[in-house]
């Protein structure tokens, strides 16, 4: 049958489960829930620095410091929340990390001590990854099985470009218009609301996740399908080596997916962190430079989007490496073309591609490497992504910055690129080594 005239087919039931617009898709709420958490975490973030500049006098040493509890109090509990996920658990750890992100932001503008600012940042860090990590979760537990990973993913990264987008944009408006205080308290209503969602949409998630868990079963001696057994607790799982064991046993898949992940927030963070800084010197004003950020989120954003559509059925990891060699290409590229502002859309257009790209290809290859085999495994994977996410946004800034300060600014952007690339043939060459090895004969 031609594609046009799938078109005018009458709307299944499987069909409504694959549109992420649908009401009947269990995955609708995950969308609708990870944009207003990233709106609110987005805007939270760009009014910070200017909230803890303007507003209460402190340098940027203390705010560096302070936005950096954030995302390392996030990193902290990405496994111990990965672990712990079960259909039981679901709700309190989303209950509690929407209420740990909306009481942050509600107390941050009414308080004036670097001391507490560090605990409410470290506190909406813990919220975060409380949330984030389970969301992602229940969205691959629940997903229609007639679903590709990839499709999934893209859908779900898309929507968190664009609350990230939207926050950003609308966080200095909501300041301007009324405040810093009621600003915040205003953001603070996103996260309260995303929690309110997906609380609502639980109970349809995990009976859909249950009911995926229950088509994977062997049949039983009758025909029917045998229910999962009662789970059995098991004391050694608990314990925060048996945490880490678990962690580490993942297969291969897993970690490459969490590599990928590091790779785009290290080129993300060296774009936003060091190409003001090479632009400016090169005669491009402030606008442009605004101009070719906006340009990569975009492009990012809707490549996302449209991957959901694109890999419905199918994964594009075939689209990994290419992706991942285009973007070491663009920060290698940057430095020549710095005085050309068009020719630097281009670029910026390229990059926006690449990593819209690799969020999804790079998160379906870690979950498709575990399969169906539980809810402790799905929630690894989860952490092990969002770990790679963290570490990058961590380690891009002052890795960058400790070469330029040995080769300058524009030389770093190359040798950065090239260390990238080379990072990943070696870990994509012990893969394969290591998946040889593992055949039998």
């Amino acid at each position: 049958m031609s594609r046009l005239a799938r078109w005018f087919q009458p709307v299944t039931d499987e069909r409504r489960q694959l549109n992420p617009f649908s009401r009947d898709s269990p995955l609708a709420a995950s969308y609708l829930c990870v944009f207003l958490y990233s709106s609110g975490e987005a805007a939270l973030h760009v009014l910070v620095p200017p909230y803890l500049s303007d507003g209460l006098g402190y340098g940027p040493g203390i705010i560096g410091l302070l936005l950096a509890v954030f995302a390392l109090s996030s990193l902290v509990l990405r496994l111990p929340v990965g672990a712990s996920y079960s259909a039981d658990r679901v709700r309190p750890i989303l209950l509690v990390g929407g209420l740990l992100s909306t009481g942050a932001f509600v107390v941050v503008p009414l308080t004036q001590s670097a001391v507490l600012l560090g605990v409410l940042l470290a506190m909406d860090g813990v919220g975060w990854a409380m949330a984030t990590t389970t969301q992602l979760t229940v969205l691959v537990a629940s997903r229609p099985s007639r679903l590709s990973i990839a499709s999934a993913m893209g859908w779900y990264s898309g929507f968190t470009g664009l609350g990230h987008a939207l926050g950003a944009a609308t966080a200095g408006i909501a300041a301007d218009a009324v405040g810093y205080t009621a600003g915040f308290l205003l953001l603070a209503s996103m996260p309260a609301l995303a929690t309110v969602v997906m609380l609502r949409a639980l109970p349809a998630q995990l009976a859909a996740a249950h009911a995926k868990r229950l088509e994977t079963v062997n049949p039983g001696p009758d025909g029917a399908e045998e229910p999962d057994p009662a789970p059995v607790r098991d004391p050694e799982r608990s314990g925060v080596l048996a945490t880490l064991r678990a962690a580490g046993a993942l297969p291969l898949a897993v970690f490459s997916g969490a590599m990928i992940m590091f790779f785009i927030n290290v080129q993300s963070a060296l774009f936003g962190s060091f190409h003001p800084v090479l632009a400016l010197s090169a005669g491009l004003t402030l606008t442009q430079i605004g101009v070719l950020a906006s340009c990569r989120s975009l492009a990012s954003s809707v490549t996302r989007m449209g991957l959901g559509v694109l890999f419905a059925r199918t994964s594009g990891s075939w689209l990994t490496t290419p992706m991942l060699l285009l973007g070491a290409a663009t920060l290698f590229l940057l430095p020549i073309v710095r005085a050309e502002f068009w020719l630097q859309v281009v670029l910026f257009l390229a990059a926006g591609l690449s990593r819209g790209i690799l969020r999804v290809t790079g998160a379906s290859m870690a979950f498709e490497g575990v399969g169906g085999e539980g809810e402790r495994q799905q929630g690894l994977v989860a952490a092990w992504l969002h770990i790679g996410l963290d570490l990058g946004k961590v380690a891009g800034p002052p890795l960058g910055g400790l070469v330029a300060e040995l080769v300058g600014v524009p030389a770093m952007f190359q040798v950065s690129a090239v260390v990238l690339v080379v990072a990943y043939l070696a870990f994509w060459a012990a893969a394969r080594i290591a998946r040889t090895r593992r055949r039998p004969g």
